[in-house]
């Protein structure tokens, strides 16, 4: 009978611990930044996308239209990036200043974590939600409210700097 329920004991502890994610890493680099800016962490999504930033990626046709929206509501440059890996690692939170301003944004805010060197250098957002809308900064502001800049000054500077 101790046996038993010794092997039951041990097969347990090796099911609960199985069961409980252990982030390391980046990605523990980017959960840490999220937490740090008081966001409540409801979902993990793992590592979303991982990519060399070169200068043809932020213009052209509609395969550079993700980066472009993804990298004009960073308050870096993108030039000091180029030719470095860049890691996306991605999670819902609860607690975000979307949520007071975007009813899209009441199932939660899906933040997104950049990093480079193992250093996040940005990051952005999305409202929890299957809705067609621009990116936000990690903060929930637009691109105009971190750039300054009307959305066509924005694309025609972006343009001039990044276009062929």
């Amino acid at each position: 009978m101790k046996k038993l329920l010794f092997i039951l004991f041990t097969l347990m502890t090796f099911a609960f611990n199985g069961c409980t994610p252990k982030i390391t890493g980046d990605e523990k680099t980017a959960e840490d930044f999220i937490i740090s800016k008081g966001y409540t962490i409801t979902a993990q999504k793992g590592q979303i996308q991982k990519y060399i930033l070169e200068k043809n990626k932020l213009y052209g046709g509609t395969e550079t239209i993700p980066y472009q929206q993804s990298w004009g509501v960073q308050t870096v440059e993108p030039d000091k990036h180029f030719g470095k890996e860049i890691t996306i690692y991605g999670f819902t939170v609860k607690n975000h200043p979307m949520q007071k301003e975007d009813k899209n944004a009441k199932d939660g805010v899906n933040v997104y974590v950049m990093l480079s060197e193992c250093n996040v250098i940005g990051g952005y957002s999305y409202p929890n939600a299957d809705v067609d809308e621009a990116v936000s900064s990690i903060d929930g502001k637009t691109l105009e409210e971190v750039t300054g800049l009307s959305f066509q000054q924005w694309r025609d500077k972006w343009k001039k700097k990044y276009g062929d």
